[in-house]
């Protein structure tokens, strides 16, 4: 296998990195969309948008045919970028706690935009129907009757997320992977802002579903837009989704930053 291995990355590495990277262009374009739709929403009527709606709007675009396809090919790279990070330890994250911590993010990572694209690839076909769902694994398990005992589970990840996301912003841990030039450091605060921005919606999200398991079986499964809509009722909450609004769009920024300046070292895993 190490041999195999070795000769795939010696033939398509250079192709690896590319793939890699327009992956992180990717993810950056979708937050900055949803992040600029957020920041609009706390002074307007307009609402909240998720990833899947991010896509939709580039697929409502002039170029959508084109944005469509290119989305699909970088978000499935991106997937399988992440699940090259994981089986082959990129990284080197190990296998002891912390390290199998951010290896299962990275797995969950890679299905969740593995999903993205595919919605992405059913907009294309005609097949898709703008919006919602992705609760079927969780309907399932209320017919089965552990769904409430899921949805607990469910929420622990993203706290877990969340506070994971919080960590490395505050702490700046994405610079031992990355390059940033020396022009270029006020990079560091916005991807930090970034960071800590996406950890709260997480957070929030962790919050929302942990208080609602109960009654969960009929909802839609939550996701940023979810997070961002109950900001906005909240007290000053124009004040906050206006700011995690621009958070998110920080962490656009950031995987804009991870698509030019990460490196990307394909040969590790051999």
């Amino acid at each position: 296998m190490t041999t195999t291995t070795q000769a795939i990355i010696r033939d398509h590495g250079d192709r690896m990195r590319h793939a890699a990277r327009a992956g992180y262009i990717a993810r950056g374009v979708v937050f900055l969309i949803i992040g600029y739709f957020a920041f609009s929403a706390a002074f307007a009527s307009g609402e909240a948008m998720g990833e899947k709606d991010a896509v939709d709007e580039m697929a409502g675009s002039g170029f959508g045919t084109v944005l469509l396809v290119a989305l699909l090919l970088a978000l499935t790279s991106f997937s399988a970028w992440r699940l090259f990070q994981v089986i082959f330890d990129i990284d080197r994250h190990g296998t002891g706690a912390k390290g199998l911590f951010v290896r299962t993010g990275l797995t969950i990572s890679a299905f969740a935009y593995g999903a993205l694209a595919f919605y992405a690839a059913t907009l294309l076909t005609g097949l898709g129907s703008g919006g919602g769902g992705g609760n079927g694994v969780v309907a399932a398990a209320y017919e089965a009757g552990i769904g409430v005992w899921l949805t607990y589970a469910i929420a622990a990840g993203m706290a877990a997320a969340g506070a994971a996301h919080v960590f490395k912003g505050t702490k700046a841990g994405f610079e031992k992977y990355m390059s940033i030039p020396a022009g270029k450091s006020w990079l560091k605060p916005v991807c930090q802002f970034g960071l800590i921005a996406r950890g709260i919606t997480f957070f929030i999200l962790a919050g929302l579903l942990a208080t609602g398991a109960a009654s969960y079986r009929s909802g839609d499964t939550p996701g940023i837009d979810t997070a961002l809509s109950a900001m906005a009722g909240w007290s000053f909450g124009w004040v906050l989704l206006s700011a995690t609004g621009l958070g998110l769009i920080a962490f656009g920024v950031y995987a804009l930053a991870e698509a030019a300046y990460r490196r990307i070292n394909v040969e590790a895993a051999a």
